[in-house]
């Protein structure tokens, strides 16, 4: 690491801020590279995975249970995730992918679903077929590369705060209600000019501590805070400091 790379080991602010940033690539994916063990075989197998992320950063996932991945996962229900941020980047090594390892857990909960669909909307066509289920992922282990020489594991302090992330599930339909309601201007604006797309008529579709969803037709974005909010009633001042002077 050099020297302007956060130090979790120095510094518990820096951890945070790490935390942060591996929790932004996570909620920024809407997919994954998704490793199980073969059953029967107990060698590695690796399948690409549409992901969305809960009020606290766990990865949640919709599978079939035709697939290979789920039978797996009924032999063994540890996973790991690989969540690539280098989109942009000549050289890939040279871009921040984050590796998850945990346990993973059939996860019926409504705000599961709500979620993975404002993610994904068109999941909503196959989501209730009698094969397929909500997952979640509990999140053990993380490694995190940065680019050449920046990497680090962190096992633990991965999710937002349990008591903050309950205070979002809760209040999040309110919240996009009065955003989409009364907020329509500004989230046209953070769409034209910070995440530099054209058009009128964004919605907010989700909402946690670590930034919004925005859709437009088939265009879905994901705008993240400058750092995680301390409460749902932070969200509107949040946003207006990301508009540009």
């Amino acid at each position: 690491m050099n020297a302007t790379d956060p130090s979790p080991d120095a510094d518990p602010a820096a951890a945070q801020g790490l935390v942060f940033v591996i929790r932004k690539i996570l909620r920024a994916a809407n997919r994954a590279a998704l490793g199980t063990i073969l059953a029967g075989e107990e060698r590695p197998y690796v399948s690409l995975v549409t992901t969305a992320t809960d009020f606290d950063g766990s990865p949640i996932l919709l599978l079939s249970r035709l697939a290979d991945h789920t039978r797996n996962l009924d032999a063994d229900t540890h996973v790991s995730l690989l969540f690539d941020g280098t989109a942009g980047y000549a050289n890939p090594q040279q871009g921040p992918r984050v590796t998850l390892m945990g346990r993973i857990e059939h996860c019926p909960e409504p705000h599961v679903r709500q979620r993975f669909l404002a993610r994904h909307p068109g999941a909503g066509l196959y989501a209730d077929f009698a094969d397929f289920a909500f997952y979640r992922v509990q999140l053990e282990r993380v490694h995190w590369v940065g680019g050449f020489a920046r990497a680090r594991w962190l096992d633990q302090g991965l999710a937002c705060d349990w008591a903050l992330s309950r205070r979002f599930e809760t209040t999040a339909p309110a919240l996009l209600q009065s955003l989409n309601a009364d907020q329509a201007a500004l989230l046209t604006e953070l769409a034209n000019r910070v995440l530099k797309k054209r058009g009128k008529g964004w919605q907010a579709v989700a909402v946690d501590a670590d930034g919004i969803d925005l859709q437009r037709e088939n265009s879905i974005l994901r705008l993240a805070f400058s750092q995680p909010l301390g409460s749902p009633d932070g969200l509107v001042p949040a946003l207006s400091t990301l508009i540009p002077d």
